[in-house]
């Protein structure tokens, strides 16, 4: 990767003399930003993926409440817990100042589920390795809260698609698993639920312990069910 360093010493290897603040002015002014990264994926076609975006959209239009529920499903996970070193302030123009160290309190994550007839929202806290016997555990809590016929919208994570998680779908055959597509977790109607989560309460958020952090968002889940909606999803499908 270049940097401003790397470049003045390039040009110093050719016999030009100049310094680091030379290069960083002509970049500015050229409109050049060598120090950034885009990175991307080189997503194999999927044949199938039109079938699967079709197959979630399905599921979230068909759920109806008081029929077979259908749940979204994703994992949000080692969210930063973060204490500052200093309270935050205000300016007198009444803007928040907001002290730039921080002290690491550990990481918090969660299973979040979605009705998508209802809106309704629940975050799980996880409580161990978000692994396969982890995963299967909230699959047992799913069947105590909304009974052994659900539709599961889900991507194709490890946990979602192991051997152990497989054998259990086996013995419960009222659990009808849609997949998102490969590298598309964007499809999975839950994700929207994280971003705003993200935006309205973690982004910006100090927790002195991750059981705090954990708090704050079952308070914003209370919140917000008061006023959910159900969940609508539409894509306009790859020619």
């Amino acid at each position: 990767m270049w940097t401003h360093r790397a470049l003045r010493e390039a040009m110093w290897n050719l016999n030009w003399g100049i310094t680091c603040s030379w290069v960083s002015t002509t970049l500015n002014a050229l409109g050049l930003k060598v120090h950034q990264v885009r990175g991307w994926i080189h997503r194999r076609p999927d044949p199938d993926f039109n079938a699967k975006v079709t197959a979630v959209q399905d599921a979230v239009a068909g759920a109806t409440v008081g029929e077979r529920p259908v749940l979204s499903l994703d994992e949000k996970t080692s969210h930063p817990v973060r204490t500052p070193v200093r309270a935050d302030t205000r300016a007198s123009d009444g803007s928040l100042r907001r002290e730039f160290e921080y002290v690491r309190k550990g990481t918090v994550s969660w299973y979040g589920i979605q009705d998508c007839a209802t809106g309704a929202v629940e975050m799980v806290r996880a409580r161990s390795r978000m692994n396969s016997e982890a995963f299967i555990e909230v699959l047992e809590h799913l069947t105590t809260v909304h009974g052994p016929d659900f539709v599961l919208i889900m991507d194709n994570g490890p946990a979602h698609t192991s051997r152990a998680t497989r054998a259990w779908l086996a013995e419960h055959p009222g659990v009808a698993v849609v997949l998102t597509p490969k590298h598309a977790s964007w499809v999975n109607p839950i994700e929207s639920v994280f971003g705003i989560v993200t935006r309205q309460l973690l982004k910006h958020g100090w927790f002195d312990t991750a059981d705090d952090c954990d708090q704050a968002v079952q308070d914003w889940v209370e919140e917000r069910n008061r006023t959910h909606r159900p969940v609508s999803f539409t894509w306009q499908l790859a020619a």
